[in-house]
């Protein structure tokens, strides 16, 4: 099947999904509002006995929870974690207690009726489950958070959740959910797995770089580390190419939650951060979510490498605003948005110089090999997510702010590695799902 023949055989799958998905939602919605209703003739302080109509009412709503748990979320691309982290983000901390104890029973369900797990899935529900109260793995819970609650919680809070869990979008997915006949085309990467030497060493080197008040040492430090990611890459292609295994290494994707504040800006720096390792980005906007997809090793690398820009990029923020008086420009939301696209464009300028020199170095041999894995992670991702649209943004529309990141970066420089000057090539467009 050719490439574009795919790409619309992903599409009319995507699209019969969300036909599903928008039905099984008004199934939800008209199951909650009938419970709700139910609720609302039988007041709490009417009612005595356990088995009465709010006990009843309660364990509907738990069935429905459960029901739009399996069907709509996890069966479109949600894993726990990332469900906790939305709602709190959205709608506080009570509204997340009731989704984790929804969470926890489900995963006693799933238990009770023997449904496989992979491993990653039942570490993170066991982390939820860990926090939660009025023991969610029996039927009744509802009731005793309502009764525990007082007049404090209410089921509009129920609502709330049940709402929004029904106007999620769906994700690509990276992880079979519980219970699944079907297999999930991605190798998952073990984010719990014992790290080689190597990434050993690359998480020292950037620790230090975030621990450091001087820009020297943190230049070192960096440089030091991103020299190490590409040396590991280009490593393992010289090895599978002298030993005859120019086949693709194992591709995989990974999921990276980007938080407030600045989020745009910091979408721009793990753009540039990806593209220059060679892994292909897609931002989930209306979630904040990005979706990678690549090399194995790259992946991780990635995901380090941004975490340890973030923190730079946010002393470089505290040292510029260290002696700037309130309400002053270098204060400003615009100005520090700015100050990061800055900083993101002139980083991944030295990051794409720095793998030019490193490629003009390697052998032939490697570079089928490289190629090959370049061709998987494009399948990959065309199959995880489709077709995407191109994001505008105006994060960086403060010229002097521009220029303070970009000189940030100057000052984070990978000198280590070789970088002078610009990159050839300008960064490709940010993406976004859909």
């Amino acid at each position: 099947m050719g490439k574009n023949s795919r790409r619309r055989h992903v599409d009319k799958q995507r699209r019969a999904a969300e036909r599903r998905r928008h039905r099984a939602a008004q199934r939800a919605r008209a199951e909650s509002d009938d419970v709700c209703d139910l609720m609302a003739d039988h007041p709490r302080s009417e009612c005595s006995e356990p088995d009465d109509a709010v006990a009843n009412a309660c364990r509907q709503l738990e069935q429905v929870l459960g029901l739009v748990l399996r069907d709509r979320l996890w069966a479109n691309g949600w894993q726990p974690d990332e469900l906790v982290r939305h709602v709190r983000r959205v709608s506080g901390t009570v509204a997340t207690s009731v989704l984790a104890m929804a969470i926890a029973a489900d995963a006693a369900h799933h238990a009770r009726v023997g449904d496989a797990l992979h491993d990653s899935w039942r570490r993170q529900t066991g982390r939820i489950s860990a926090r939660c109260q009025h023991e969610p793995d029996r039927d009744g819970w509802l009731a005793r958070w309502l009764d525990a609650g007082g007049d404090r919680v209410g089921l509009s809070t129920v609502r709330a959740v049940l709402d929004e869990l029904l106007s999620l979008p769906s994700l690509p997915t990276l992880l079979s959910p519980p219970g699944s006949t079907g297999s999930v085309d991605v190798d998952l990467v073990d984010v719990d797995a014992a790290p080689s030497p190597k990434l050993v060493t690359i998480r020292g080197l950037l620790a230090k770089a975030e621990s450091t008040e001087f820009p020297a040492e943190a230049e070192a430090f960096t440089a030091k580390a991103q020299a190490m990611m590409t040396e590991a890459r280009l490593d393992e292609a010289t090895v599978r190419a002298s030993s005859g295994r120019r086949s693709t290494g194992r591709v995989s994707a990974i999921r990276i939650g980007i938080d407030e504040p600045y989020i745009a800006s910091k979408q721009m720096l793990l753009h540039v951060v990806a593209e220059a390792n060679d892994v292909r980005c897609v931002f989930h906007r209306r979630v904040d979510l990005a979706t990678l997809v690549g090399p194995v090793g790259q992946l991780a690398h990635v995901e380090l490498l941004f975490t340890s820009l973030l923190i730079q990029v946010q002393s470089f923020l505290a040292a510029d605003a260290a002696d700037a008086p309130a309400g002053s420009r270098v204060r400003s939301r615009r100005y520090r948005s700015a100050f990061i696209v800055g900083f993101a464009r002139r980083i991944g300028e030295r990051l794409r110089t720095a793998r030019s020199s490193s490629l003009a170095g390697v052998g032939a041999d490697a570079l089928p090999v490289l190629a090959a894995d370049d061709r998987a992670t494009a399948e990959l991702f065309d199959r995880l997510v489709g077709r995407t649209t191109a994001i505008r943004s105006s994060a960086g529309n403060d010229i002097f702010g521009a220029q303070a990141g970009a000189s940030a970066a100057d000052r984070a420089a990978l000198r280590e590695a070789g970088l002078r000057g610009a990159g050839a090539n300008p960064p490709g467009e940010l993406r976004d799902a859909g």
